[in-house]
């Protein structure tokens, strides 16, 4: 018995000190997420300026009359990158010339260190059941189509990548035709409840899996 101990004792220091040499000579510890993070923000905020963003977007991603505010960020990392890339509207393309995926990511985490923190209605989870009802009693459908679909009047806003915030930000300081709703009109849990149930809707086939439009 007590050299079976022995033996297990010996092959815990040996698996210890074969962990302890794995690292390559000179490798540094694996940095500690809160400081990767700093990092991160840094680097963001100097590819936020190499760039140009801050050409139209501010300093701090706060918007100028040329282009909205992006602090917080309006789409999650992945869909910030997509319409970036592809974007819509007086926006030039980004290049991975211009900024790489990981500078993207950077900027994503600079945007949201300076953005202010979300306010109780912003971060509170809607009620797509009411919010169906909203959609209907507010006349989204008028303009947006059924569903949220899209029509000629206005886009498809289903299954939007807009985070809850942006999509707040927008319709209270709206660009182009649509008209501005304050909080006295739409609360800021009835949107909450309107973009709830805006995503229940999937995401859009893309054109390449559509049959018709391959023929």
């Amino acid at each position: 018995m007590v050299d079976s101990l022995r033996a297990l004792r010996f092959l815990a220091i040996a698996l210890a000190v074969m962990l302890s040499c794995s690292r390559a000579p000179g490798q540094a510890p694996a940095a500690k997420s809160g400081s990767a993070s700093a990092r991160s923000v840094e680097a963001g905020k100097r590819a936020f300026s190499s760039a140009g963003c801050f050409a139209c977007h501010g300093s701090q991603g706060q918007g100028t009359p040329l282009a909205p505010q992006i602090a917080p960020p309006p789409f999650d990392l992945p869909a910030l990158i997509s319409y970036v890339r592809r974007p819509t509207g007086k926006m030039p393309p980004v290049t991975a010339s211009t900024a790489s995926d990981q500078q993207l990511g950077d900027i994503f985490a600079f945007l949201t260190s300076v953005a202010p923190a979300p306010s109780t209605a912003e971060s509170a989870p809607g009620n797509a059941e009411n919010g169906k009802k909203l959609f209907e009693s507010y006349g989204c459908y008028q303009c947006h189509g059924h569903q949220g679909a899209g029509a000629a009047t206005a886009p498809r806003i289903a299954a939007t990548a807009l985070t809850l915030a942006a999509v707040m930000r927008y319709v209270r300081a709206p660009t182009g035709q649509m008209p501005p709703y304050t909080s006295k009109v739409v609360s800021d849990q009835d949107l909450a409840d309107i973009y709830a149930y805006l995503k229940t809707f999937p995401l859009p086939k893309p054109a390449a899996d559509i049959l018709l439009l391959n023929q």
